[in-house]
């Protein structure tokens, strides 16, 4: 969509439609997954802003569209946490307070990009309610967030809402597709990334992932079995893979859901179709209430794997818990 890849053409296409009306707000929420698009949407949403020719932005060639799409537009800024920092700090607020009260460069516009709003603390984000109060009439601000309940209600209230929800599988798949003809995970990447298509591109290109995909199954035999010796050998699989425990949670949630999904007469359903087979006999041969007592289990781990909880403690924990409700 108009060279910026847009998972979101509906709401795009309303927002630029708005804007050759002469119909903009001073500043906007953009509430979406890191990697759902709603960086890119952004991006395209300052270009169109900054257009010189109004009735028809973003036109693609003025010389405001073309410095857009190169990233070099002096009417265009983005915020981001600096990388010794944990946070967006107020000292960035006040910079760019500074920077809004000059009017643009190139355009009548000046757009600021906050990504992402989540990561401003309280005193940045009482700072920038100061700018969202008043104002300069050329200054449009444009605040990433994964989750709008990171921003305070008086910020929130300030600001025109609007959600990107998860991108569909069958976008993603097309899209991965399109990047990697050959690929032959492209529909089980669509539906694990969740509607994130930076994930699934990410886990494209890594080399890595379909072995650990492979020992995961593996290692969640030996939880679903009646060895209780078995349950050291899937904490030390997950000490070996401590850097990606995250996904490997994920990765045994949802040979769960199939699995379940088996039981229940949804196979159609089921993500890991390359696994089917794999998955049918495990679910031939454990209790359907074992199955979703497992994925509780899951569950209660990626919670606690979140408060920094020890991994080797806490995947022990997961595969003795599973087997005691066996």
């Amino acid at each position: 969509m108009y060279g910026y890849e847009i998972l979101h053409e509906d709401i795009l296409d309303k927002l630029i439609k708005n804007v050759r009306k002469g119909i903009s707000q001073h500043a906007y929420i953009f509430e979406g997954e890191r990697g759902g698009g709603s960086f890119s949407a952004a991006q395209l949403f300052a270009n169109t802003l900054v257009c010189s020719k109004e009735e028809v932005s973003p036109c693609g060639n003025c010389t405001s569209c073309i410095l857009a799409k190169a990233g070099n537009h002096p009417d265009i800024s983005i915020i981001t946490r600096q990388a010794d920092k944990k946070n967006i700090v107020v000292e960035q607020v006040r910079e760019l307070l500074k920077d809004s009260a000059k009017k643009p460069y190139e355009d009548e516009k000046k757009v600021y990009i906050i990504a992402y709003g989540d990561d401003m603390n309280e005193q940045a984000q009482n700072a920038f309610l100061k700018l969202l109060e008043e104002p300069p009439e050329y200054a449009v601000f444009v605040i990433l967030v994964e989750n709008i309940e990171s921003l305070l209600p008086t910020v929130r209230s300030r600001c025109e809402i609007i959600k990107f929800p998860p991108v569909s599988a069958e976008k993603i798949k097309a899209v991965l597709k399109k990047i990697c003809p050959d690929i032959r995970n492209a529909d089980f990447l669509a539906h694990f990334s969740r509607g994130n298509l930076e994930k699934a591109k990410k886990l494209a290109k890594d080399e890595g992932f379909m072995p650990l995909r492979s020992g995961a199954i593996d290692i969640l035999l030996k939880i679903l079995s009646a060895d209780l010796a078995q349950s050291y050998d899937v904490a030390e699989f997950a000490e070996l893979n401590k850097d990606d425990a995250e996904t490997i949670l994920k990765l045994w949630s949802g040979f769960l859901r199939d699995i379940m999904l088996i039981q229940n007469d949804g196979e159609k359903f089921i993500v890991n179709t390359d696994y089917k087979d794999k998955l049918i006999n495990i679910s031939e041969r454990t209790d359907e209430k074992r199955i979703v007592n497992a994925m509780t289990e899951v569950e209660n781990a990626y919670q606690m794997l979140k408060r920094y909880v020890n991994l080797h403690v806490l995947i022990l924990n997961l595969a003795f818990r599973i087997k005691k409700g066996a």
